[in-house]
């Protein structure tokens, strides 16, 4: 009797994990998309640093409670067309309780996904896109439940300007404000916002210019702003990286020397210092993560927890790319670090979903839609929640740069530094 019921007991044991380990093994899927090549160049460091983070989460990281993350990358080449191509594929072929997160980078995949995500998928997407359009009061939570951003709109990046602005004009009568934005979806992304905002803190806006990505003279734009009298110029549209923004910050401190030249996001970081050198000299912009990388690099601000985490990686998964910089290594450490940030960001969402009981689409939904953070400790210990789908952290900052002697040839030194604790656009009464 004891012999047949400890075989009876045996046999419905098996039956339970017959039934019992199918489910518990679905494997954690994510795709994520870095426009690693294609027409903005060879931008690798967003792979890298995502590769690096994600070999982290699944080893030293603890993974998500211990289960590690099938994670699949895509360089999507700065093509929508590609970006939309390559989540069809992968949600073709895993189904939806195992492919649990997306991630993208520019709004012009966002767009033509927008019924895919929200609609038929219903997929938590997390992108590096800052549309007013789509994450603004037009858009958001309620419009697009499925999407965030991992920054604050260009439109409030823009207004966080105007207010610098209003609190430290000095000169006589009304602020004289002109914007000079690229004739693009994300040029004229926020602009209009701006410009409504700036009216309504009583500023003259005395110029709207379009300025092309082929320009090779800004000679024209800058001598509109000399006649318009324009005080501060807001830049906005433009990759500090490029010809055309080196052409423009030079022509501007010869012809409006005395404006005060300003920008967004991707006007603020490492690259102008390098393209427009001394030009660049007190620049004054916003920026949705802390500066990572001075020139030189070894000076990078070691207070910041995530930056130096970010360096750190780098050090050890990337020895050689990063002491090669800008001889084909990592040539900006912001991208690297943009990165680590998603990877981190993944493991966070999956882990506070299977942390209340609900590791699927909609769990994490719930997780990123409560979820309060520091991010590793990126806004200088300051949380932030993700009520708004943004991540509404901003800093602003001044560049300082000097030119130097080194052998034969005079080379640009110096970073964007902050003036401005940060700043959560949540919480502004505009």
């Amino acid at each position: 009797m004891k012999q047949r019921a400890v075989f009876v007991l045996a046999f419905t044991l098996s039956l339970i994990l017959l039934f019992i380990l199918p489910l518990s093994a679905k494997e954690i899927k994510t795709l994520s998309q870095f426009p690693m090549s294609g027409p903005v160049g060879s931008l690798p460091e967003f792979g890298w640093g995502f590769i690096d983070g994600m070999n982290w989460v699944n080893n030293e990281g603890g993974g998500v409670n211990g289960k590690k993350i099938k994670w699949f990358l895509e360089d999507f080449r700065y093509n929508p067309t590609v970006e939309v191509a390559n989540f069809s594929k992968y949600t073709a072929e895993h189904p939806p309780d195992e492919l649990l997160m997306a991630t993208g980078y520019i709004t012009g995949g966002l767009k033509p996904l927008i019924e895919k995500v929200n609609k038929e998928q219903k997929i938590p997407w997390l992108d590096g896109s800052y549309s007013t359009e789509i994450f603004g009061a037009g858009g958001g939570p309620s419009k697009y439940p499925y999407y965030y951003s991992l920054g604050a709109t260009y439109g409030d990046q823009i207004k966080v300007l105007l207010k610098w602005i209003k609190e430290n004009h000095k000169g006589k009568g009304k602020p004289r404000v002109a914007f000079v934005y690229s004739p693009t979806a994300w040029g004229r992304d926020g602009t209009p916002e701006g410009i409504a905002y700036a009216k309504k803190l009583g500023f003259d806006v005395v110029a709207e210019i379009e300025y092309p990505y082929t320009a090779t003279s800004a000679t024209n734009e800058c001598m509109q702003l000399r006649k318009a009298k324009a005080q501060y110029v807001i830049y906005h549209g433009y990759s500090g990286a490029t010809s055309y923004t080196a052409i423009f910050f030079k022509t501007a401190r010869k012809i409006i020397p005395k404006a005060q030249l300003m920008g967004t996001h991707y006007t603020t970081g490492r690259f102008p210092i390098l393209v427009a050198q001394e030009a660049f000299d007190g620049y004054v912009g916003v920026a949705t993560r802390p500066f990572s990388d001075p020139v030189p690099r070894a000076k990078y601000p070691k207070d910041n927890a995530m930056v130096k985490m970010a360096h750190e990686f780098a050090q050890k998964n990337r020895p050689e790319e990063y002491k090669k910089g800008l001889k084909g290594g990592i040539k900006d450490m912001f991208l690297y670090m943009e990165g680590l940030t998603y990877a981190l960001m993944l493991q966070k969402a999956l882990t506070d979903a299977d942390n209340a009981g609900d590791l699927s689409r909609e769990g994490v939904k719930k997780a990123l839609d409560n979820m309060v953070w520091d991010f590793k400790g990126m806004f200088g210990g300051k949380t932030f929640s993700y009520k708004s789908h943004t991540i509404p952290m901003l800093q602003i900052f001044k560049a300082k740069v000097k030119m130097v002697k080194m052998g034969d040839k005079m080379v640009p030194t110096g970073g964007v530094y902050p003036i401005s604790d940060w700043i959560n656009t949540d919480e502004i009464q505009w």
